[in-house]
Protein backbone atom coordinates (compact mmCIF):
# COMPACT_ATOMS: atom_id res chain seq x y z
CA UNK A 1 0.00 0.00 0.00
CA UNK A 2 1.22 3.95 -1.05
CA UNK A 3 1.73 6.45 1.77
CA UNK A 4 -0.02 9.59 0.45
CA UNK A 5 1.01 11.35 -2.61
CA UNK A 6 3.06 14.37 -2.57
CA UNK A 7 -0.62 16.71 -3.09
CA UNK A 8 -2.00 14.61 0.35
CA UNK A 9 1.05 15.35 1.70
CA UNK A 10 1.10 19.04 1.64
CA UNK A 11 -2.63 19.01 3.04
CA UNK A 12 -1.69 17.28 5.84
CA UNK A 13 1.38 19.39 6.88
CA UNK A 14 -0.94 22.57 5.76
CA UNK A 15 -3.69 21.51 8.59
CA UNK A 16 -0.72 20.66 11.21
CA UNK A 17 0.44 24.38 10.66
CA UNK A 18 -3.22 25.50 10.28
CA UNK A 19 -4.11 23.32 13.79
CA UNK A 20 -0.72 24.88 15.53
CA UNK A 21 -0.98 28.17 15.30
CA UNK A 22 -4.63 28.22 15.86
CA UNK A 23 -5.71 29.85 12.66
CA UNK A 24 -8.84 29.48 10.73
CA UNK A 25 -7.34 29.29 7.21
CA UNK A 26 -3.84 28.39 5.65
CA UNK A 27 -3.37 28.77 1.99
CA UNK A 28 0.00 28.43 -0.37
CA UNK A 29 0.84 29.77 -3.25
CA UNK A 30 3.65 28.30 -5.90
CA UNK A 31 4.83 30.00 -8.73
CA UNK A 32 2.48 29.78 -11.85
CA UNK A 33 3.58 29.44 -15.64
CA UNK A 34 4.00 32.85 -16.00
CA UNK A 35 6.74 35.28 -14.39
CA UNK A 36 6.51 36.64 -11.08
CA UNK A 37 2.79 35.45 -10.85
CA UNK A 38 1.75 32.47 -8.15
CA UNK A 39 -1.49 31.02 -7.54
CA UNK A 40 -2.99 29.53 -4.14
CA UNK A 41 -2.49 25.95 -5.18
CA UNK A 42 -3.48 24.37 -1.62
CA UNK A 43 -6.37 25.82 0.52
CA UNK A 44 -7.83 24.91 3.75
CA UNK A 45 -10.41 26.36 5.73
CA UNK A 46 -11.91 28.40 2.60
CA UNK A 47 -15.60 29.34 3.31
CA UNK A 48 -16.10 29.98 -0.70
CA UNK A 49 -13.75 28.42 -2.78
CA UNK A 50 -12.87 31.74 -4.65
CA UNK A 51 -9.02 32.21 -3.62
CA UNK A 52 -7.87 28.77 -5.47
CA UNK A 53 -8.65 31.03 -8.53
CA UNK A 54 -6.45 34.32 -7.39
CA UNK A 55 -3.54 35.23 -9.02
CA UNK A 56 -0.48 37.11 -6.72
CA UNK A 57 0.33 40.41 -8.01
CA UNK A 58 3.50 41.95 -6.43
CA UNK A 59 2.46 44.56 -3.70
CA UNK A 60 -1.31 43.55 -3.84
CA UNK A 61 -2.67 42.03 -1.07
CA UNK A 62 -0.53 40.33 1.92
CA UNK A 63 0.36 37.72 -0.58
CA UNK A 64 1.77 40.23 -2.90
CA UNK A 65 3.81 42.11 -0.49
CA UNK A 66 5.50 39.14 0.19
CA UNK A 67 5.83 38.63 -2.89
CA UNK A 68 7.44 41.84 -3.39
CA UNK A 69 9.70 42.01 0.01
CA UNK A 70 10.33 38.18 0.88
CA UNK A 71 10.20 38.83 4.11
CA UNK A 72 7.11 37.73 6.45
CA UNK A 73 3.88 40.28 6.36
CA UNK A 74 1.24 40.95 8.88
CA UNK A 75 -2.43 42.53 8.68
CA UNK A 76 -4.55 43.54 11.02
CA UNK A 77 -6.86 46.30 11.95
CA UNK A 78 -3.90 48.07 14.32
CA UNK A 79 -0.82 47.54 12.41
CA UNK A 80 -2.15 48.19 8.88
CA UNK A 81 -6.34 49.02 8.68
CA UNK A 82 -6.35 50.11 5.25
CA UNK A 83 -5.02 47.03 3.85
CA UNK A 84 -7.40 44.95 5.25
CA UNK A 85 -10.13 46.03 3.17
CA UNK A 86 -7.71 46.13 0.17
CA UNK A 87 -6.38 42.39 -0.09
CA UNK A 88 -8.64 40.05 -2.22
CA UNK A 89 -7.96 37.13 -0.03
CA UNK A 90 -8.56 38.98 3.60
CA UNK A 91 -12.04 40.14 1.96
CA UNK A 92 -12.89 37.04 0.14
CA UNK A 93 -12.47 34.39 3.45
CA UNK A 94 -13.51 37.26 5.97
CA UNK A 95 -10.32 37.15 7.75
CA UNK A 96 -9.48 39.74 10.81
CA UNK A 97 -5.83 39.36 10.63
CA UNK A 98 -3.06 37.65 8.73
CA UNK A 99 0.60 36.83 8.07
CA UNK A 100 2.12 35.25 5.28
CA UNK A 101 5.80 34.17 5.05
CA UNK A 102 7.91 33.46 1.82
CA UNK A 103 8.87 30.00 1.52
CA UNK A 104 12.36 29.66 0.14
CA UNK A 105 14.05 27.33 -2.91
CA UNK A 106 16.94 26.62 -3.27
CA UNK A 107 18.20 29.02 -4.89
CA UNK A 108 18.55 31.99 -2.35
CA UNK A 109 17.14 34.31 -5.79
CA UNK A 110 13.95 32.64 -5.79
CA UNK A 111 10.67 31.57 -3.75
CA UNK A 112 9.04 28.34 -3.80
CA UNK A 113 6.03 29.23 -1.92
CA UNK A 114 4.33 31.91 0.00
CA UNK A 115 2.10 30.46 3.14
CA UNK A 116 -0.51 32.39 4.67
CA UNK A 117 -2.05 31.72 7.58
CA UNK A 118 -5.41 33.82 8.87
CA UNK A 119 -8.08 34.32 12.11
CA UNK A 120 -11.75 35.34 11.47
CA UNK A 121 -11.13 36.51 15.06
CA UNK A 122 -9.91 39.87 15.66
CA UNK A 123 -6.94 37.92 17.94
CA UNK A 124 -4.00 38.99 15.79
CA UNK A 125 -0.39 37.50 15.37
CA UNK A 126 2.26 38.46 17.79
CA UNK A 127 5.62 39.03 18.22
CA UNK A 128 6.38 35.39 19.55
CA UNK A 129 3.60 33.38 17.01
CA UNK A 130 5.11 34.64 14.17
CA UNK A 131 9.06 33.81 15.54
CA UNK A 132 7.45 30.21 16.33
CA UNK A 133 5.76 29.74 13.05
CA UNK A 134 8.64 31.32 11.36
CA UNK A 135 11.24 28.59 12.96
CA UNK A 136 8.95 25.74 12.97
CA UNK A 137 8.56 26.53 8.62
CA UNK A 138 12.52 26.21 8.44
CA UNK A 139 12.67 23.34 10.08
CA UNK A 140 9.87 21.89 7.72
CA UNK A 141 12.29 22.49 4.91
CA UNK A 142 15.35 22.10 5.91
CA UNK A 143 13.30 18.38 6.58
CA UNK A 144 12.46 17.80 2.88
Amino acid sequence: MKGPGKNEQMMLELERIRERSGSDFVAYAMPAEHYRLMRWNFVIGSRNGRVGQMKLKPGIGIGGMVLRHGVPYTINDRENPLLLGECPVMLAEKLASAIAFPVPAESLCSLNGILLLGRRSDQRYDVHEVQGLHTFLHMLVESE
